[in-house]
């Protein structure tokens, strides 16, 4: 298991990375918040391709990712970085129902040019994934005694499974959107949950 550099192995929040996708397991170490798979951005897409995208949100069956995905979609001209971008979602839809051994999920994917979720946080679920197709990937930093530590940036195209609140209610490891209101930068977000009766 590569970790991270930079990694800091304060108890229960810890954040480590390989190249190998199956790493993303690691999440379920008690003492790991963050888990990131580094790769290529799987999607080549420019700022200029997703200016005015409106994105989607879905809750479906793992199995049926791919038709609700086309359907989301079916109203917006196709371009050519739509299918190598549906194809990574519907991949990394199965890899995370997988690794939370679920049936359905919730697939958000948005274009985002202002300072959403601009505020350190842990989010009020189980797991969730993220990853950032497009600009400024998502931040990340420990909670230490006198303050907040060192913030580190998702790479663009790296995936990370963050813990929620729901596994780590007592988590050290908060995230947040870069800001990016007045710089001309818009981020292509996936994020991908488990679906929540």
């Amino acid at each position: 298991m590569d970790l991270l550099d930079h990694t800091v192995k304060a108890k229960p929040s810890t954040a480590v990375s390989s190249d190998d996708p199956a790493h993303l397991a690691a999440i379920y170490d008690p003492e790991v918040a963050l888990t990131l798979w580094s790769r290529p951005n799987p999607v080549s897409v420019t700022r200029e391709d997703v200016d005015g995208f409106v994105g989607f949100n879905v809750t479906c069956s793992v199995g049926a990712v791919r038709h609700a995905i086309d359907t989301a979609l079916s109203g917006v001209t196709a371009q050519p970085w739509h299918a190598p971008l549906v194809a990574d979602i519907v991949d990394l839809s199965r890899r995370f129902a997988a690794l939370m051994e679920i049936d359905d999920v919730t697939i958000r994917l948005e274009a985002i040019s202002g300072n959403a979720c601009w505020k350190f946080h842990s989010d009020y679920v189980r797991a969730r994934l993220l990853t950032t197709y497009v600009g400024p990937g998502t931040e990340w930093v420990l909670q230490e005694k006198n303050g907040l530590g060192d913030v580190h940036r998702i790479a663009t195209g790296h995936v990370g499974v963050f813990k929620g609140r729901e596994w780590a209610p007592d988590g050290l490891l908060l995230h947040r959107s870069p800001q990016i209101a007045g710089t001309r930068d818009i981020r292509l977000l996936l994020v991908i949950d488990r679906f929540e009766v």
